[in-house]
């Protein structure tokens, strides 16, 4: 079989092989931590298999599963996903795929898909994700007891979107090159029509920021709460190994309060139990698990009305990701630009819909029965956060609200400005009219001190002394000797 996957074996092949690996890797990550805490246990009755049953039972929960306990302490269904786990396994099946698409050589050297690629790609993704769901149907037989029970039918769902989801995130890997002097470069959002890779770029930006935020929220909160996630973590007492597995456990646990702190900075109610909750009004908390992490939790009472004012930091990465997009499609004709417009805030939103959904579930049927996110408070702060900031960076960038804006200021201070220059023109030649009427008044009075008015005398007695002048010279002209006038 060539590897350019001219038979139809070939991919299929080559996708069942990963899902083994894969599926292989994915008991590897449960079941040694288990085994070592189960040796490591010296005051635990639990034996190896013991310890291989719980470490399948955690494996199904980590895909999205669900398990029924009944250990007398915890009784009915567990349904809780703990998202750092579910974050390795889509890593792992992501690895798995891209290794098969760059085997299967789905792009030629001038960058263009190969003949038939499409077909051999969802050829290999479909024997991955089958063989995937299949083994985690095997796997949640094997993890059965008298204590635990996965649901085999939860297990084979979530598995097939795991591996369907990290699948396709690893072919669309495998599709991506950087260019060089004789090969053109791939980028995968670049195959998609104009303009929803734009709009799938600018998304990802905004939902990687929002986990972000939410994952820094809840950092400040277990610095904060140091001390009581000691008291707590002394009073397990777990050992060496055993403090190694709860901090996998906790790291397990970490993404899943990211989100759950992110759903509060978006203006929602989270669920912590029975008639207990968390929102920017104040936390209503009560017995907890003893797990060190849920001390980061704030005690009950209400909130500063300050804290609302915490709703312009998930405001943040939803302006940067409409900034990116804004730039991006500013070339495109107009029906794009406004499509973009319109899909950019319905992607994010949807994306912190379905984040929040899978971050939802519960522990047993007593008072954790409901944990996570109530939907029915996120929707509409989610929407108006993310349509608004939107919307602003929209009339800011793309739209002739602020130029037109600009240009009214513009003229307003054009007329400002002629109107001083004028008072300034006017008091300037007034200024020089009074001085030339000061030097007028100098020069007739000869330099001498005194008033105006002594000058205007002395200018008055000058003219009459010229008049007297004329006349003598007319009188004085030389008459004949006869007396008359010549």
């Amino acid at each position: 079989m060539n590897s350019t996957g001219d038979s139809i074996a070939t991919p299929l092949v080559r996708g069942t092989i990963a899902a083994v690996i894969s599926l292989g890797t994915a008991v590897a990550l449960v079941v040694v931590p288990a085994l070592a805490a189960q040796v490591a246990g010296t005051r635990s009755t639990a034996t190896a298999l013991d310890a291989i049953i719980i470490a399948l039972n955690v494996l199904v929960l980590g895909h999205g599963g669900g398990i029924v306990l009944s250990t007398g302490v915890i009784d009915g269904a567990v349904t809780l996903t703990p998202f750092g786990l579910l974050g390795l396994l889509l890593l792992i099946s992501t690895l798995g795929m891209r290794r098969v698409g760059r085997a299967l050589q789905l792009v030629r050297d001038d960058g263009v898909l190969r003949v038939r690629a499409l077909r051999d790609a969802g050829g290999a993704l479909g024997a991955y994700a089958a063989v995937y769901a299949v083994g985690m149907a095997v796997l949640a037989g094997i993890g059965r007891s008298a204590d635990t029970s996965p649901v085999v039918t939860s297990a084979i769902v979530s598995g097939a979107m795991v591996a369907v989801l990290g699948g396709v995130l690893g072919i669309l890997w495998s599709l991506r090159r950087e260019a060089t002097s004789t090969i053109p470069g791939v980028r995968v959002l670049e195959l998609l029509p104009a303009p929803f890779g734009d709009v799938a770029r600018s998304a990802l930006i905004a939902l990687i920021g929002l986990l972000g935020v939410g994952m820094l929220l809840s950092v400040v909160m277990m610095v904060v709460s140091v001390r009581e996630q000691s008291s707590l973590f002394d009073a397990l007492d777990p050992g060496i190994i055993g403090a190694i597995v709860l901090t996998l456990v906790q790291l397990a646990l970490l993404p899943l309060l990211a989100v759950w702190a992110l759903v509060i900075l978006l203006g929602g109610t989270v669920g912590v139990g029975a008639s207990a909750s968390i929102s920017l009004d104040g936390s209503a908390t009560g017995v907890l698990p003893a797990l060190p992490l849920l001390g980061a939790f704030p005690g009950p009472g209400d909130f500063s009305g300050w804290f609302w004012l915490l709703l312009v930091v998930p405001a943040v990465p939803v302006v940067v990701g409409a900034l990116r997009l804004v730039r991006d499609v500013e070339d495109l004709e107009r029906r794009d630009r406004i499509t973009a417009w319109i899909a950019y805030p319905v992607a994010v939103t949807v994306g912190v819909l379905l984040l929040a959904g899978l971050a939802t579930g519960g522990i047993g049927e007593g008072r954790l029965v409901h944990l996570g996110p109530q939907m029915g408070s996120l929707i509409l702060p989610l929407l108006g956060m993310v349509v608004v900031s939107t919307g602003l960076v929209i009339m800011v960038l793309a739209t002739p609200a602020v130029p037109w804006v600009r240009g009214q200021i513009a003229a307003l201070r054009a007329k400002v400005e002629s109107a001083e220059n004028s008072e300034k023109s006017g008091i300037s030649e007034s200024s020089e009219r009074s001085k030339g009427s000061g030097i007028s008044g100098r020069s007739g009075t000869g330099g001498a001190p005194g008033s105006d008015d002594d000058g205007d005398d002395h200018d008055a007695d000058a003219d009459a002394d010229a008049d007297a002048d004329a006349d003598v010279d007319v009188d004085a002209e030389p008459r004949g000797s006869d007396g008359t006038d010549r």
